[in-house]
């Protein structure tokens, strides 16, 4: 009988193993003989912290092959070597990929970046090809009606109401949840885009996050209501901000609640969990609130949270507060700048704007000539260091002379190969990256604005102002 027992046990864990939904990501990437693929899933988007789920090599023939369980539709990032690019995957999904070896627009060799990736075989009903399909209508209709002037007329506001029409109509019949919402919260951000007939922000949270519950894996939901709460304590009323504050301050996630209650946009107690969280990490660099109180909060939750979901997510903001974040100490750093090892301590005194250059990718080395006159004009205040990544056989490490003639660098220079370990330390993934410190030594921004206007034509001199108009006020302005 014991030995009856044992079987049906053994079968019963088999079944259970078989019953579990697997998915294949296989293809072909011939530039990448010998190298690791890596599979990692998105732990939330609050975080950005990922988990790897799979790995396997590149064979001879240049084809690889990965599976992994996978119980829901999800987005994830798989890195090939030092590279990357993104899919959406869904339960007892197969995959078949070619993966290039860089972008056409940038140099072939760079590592660290976003690759080209194609699809063999994608099927009709897949999420993938409903998203490309549905990204490809949406473009279309942006293409059509979509600039600036447009912004401020009530032809765009119309288009843009005939356009989810359209799509309500296009898409009823389909059966996907995940594509779904993905469908609905890239329409909705079309809705934060027509200043001329937009709905006010309560209508937004009726129409679009009322009726849902949190989709915690649907990237676009996240973007949107992430989005929707930023910096959400700001624009708490007076009362419910006040009691709020008290909840911080008595390390108190129950009081915190039951504050935010008072909000009407935080009526769903799961979504307002996850807004609370959200915010106690908005709040921790702003000198109003304790930080050792928000992360005794962090902690509370990170064990007794309401909703699972929401122990992790506590958990790994947690982890972030304490990396290298704004408020935070820079790291112990170093570089050999003029042939001298240079510290961070030796930059004590001044602001220090550290920029990560990588010979191989060209428009972060164009980049160093749009620095050059916002240097002049703040280096009073503002010490700048241009970190240059090349080749372990690049002459420019034992004589970076030629380069600095070339772009004109007044400033201080490192030259280092991708292993350097100060390149680990200042998390440095893609390139150009920016880190901005303080006289103080800790984090301003990271990764902060580049001298290159970024979507909002923001630069990092706007940032600079702001530094040089501080030491003027304390009376260190120099003469």
């Amino acid at each position: 009988m014991r030995k009856l027992l044992f079987v049906f046990f053994l079968f019963f864990i088999g079944s259970t193993i078989l019953a579990q939904p697997v998915t294949t990501i296989q293809g072909f990437a011939e530039a990448y003989v010998g190298k690791e693929v890596k599979v990692f899933v998105i732990d939330d988007y609050l975080s950005h912290l990922r988990t790897q789920v799979a790995s396997s090599t590149v064979q001879n023939d240049s084809t690889f092959k990965l599976s992994f369980f996978n119980k829901q539709t999800r987005k994830l990032r798989i890195e090939v070597d030092k590279n990357y690019f993104h899919i959406y995957t869904q339960p007892k999904g197969d995959y078949k990929l070619f993966v290039g070896e860089s972008s056409p627009y940038i140099d072939e060799k760079a590592k660290g970046v976003e690759v080209e990736f194609f699809f063999l075989d994608l099927d009709s009903t897949d999420i993938n090809y409903k998203i490309l399909m549905f990204e490809d209508y949406q473009l279309k209709f942006l293409q059509k009606y979509y600039y600036h002037k447009s912004l401020k007329s009530t032809n765009f506001v119309a288009q843009l109401d005939t356009f989810k029409l359209d799509v309500s109509e296009k898409y009823a019949a389909d059966t996907s949840r995940f594509f779904k919402a993905y469908v609905k919260y890239s329409v909705a951000s079309l809705d934060n885009i027509a200043f001329l007939g937009q709905r006010n922000e309560y209508e937004k949270y009726d129409f679009y996050i009322k009726p849902e519950t949190v989709l915690y894996q649907n990237d676009r939901y996240m973007d949107y209501v992430l989005n929707y709460y930023k910096l959400y304590e700001a624009q708490l009323s007076n009362e419910v901000n006040e009691r709020f504050y008290n909840g911080v301050i008595n390390s108190s996630p129950t009081v915190i609640m039951n504050a935010l209650g008072g909000d009407y946009a935080l009526k769903n107690v799961r979504l307002r969990e996850l807004v609370m969280i959200k915010m106690l990490s908005e709040v921790f660099f702003t000198d109003v609130y304790p930080q050792t109180n928000i992360l005794t909060i962090l902690d509370s939750v990170s064990n007794n949270a309401l909703f699972s979901e929401h122990k992790k997510i506590a958990s790994n903001l947690k982890y972030r507060l304490l990396d290298l974040v704004p408020g935070t100490k820079m790291p112990d750093y170093s570089f050999m700048v003029n042939g001298e090892r240079k510290f961070g301590s030796d930059y004590a005194g001044k602001h220090v704007y550290i920029q990560l250059v990588n010979q191989e990718i060209r428009k972060s080395i164009e980049d160093i000539s749009l620095l050059k006159p916002i240097q002049q004009k703040y280096a009073k205040h503002i010490q700048v260091l241009t970190v240059l990544v090349v080749d372990e056989d690049d002459a420019l490490l034992k004589d970076p002379s030629k380069f600095i003639k070339e772009h004109k660098i007044t400033w201080d220079l490192s030259v280092v190969t991708k292993d350097d370990p100060a390149l680990k330390k200042l998390n440095v993934n893609s390139y150009p990256h920016y880190v901005l410190a303080d006289a103080s030594g800790h984090v301003v921004a990271v990764p902060a604005l580049s001298p290159r206007p970024n979507n909002e034509y923001e630069t990092i001199e706007n940032m600079f102002i702001g530094i040089a108009r501080y030491y003027r006020l304390m009376g260190k302005d120099e003469e």
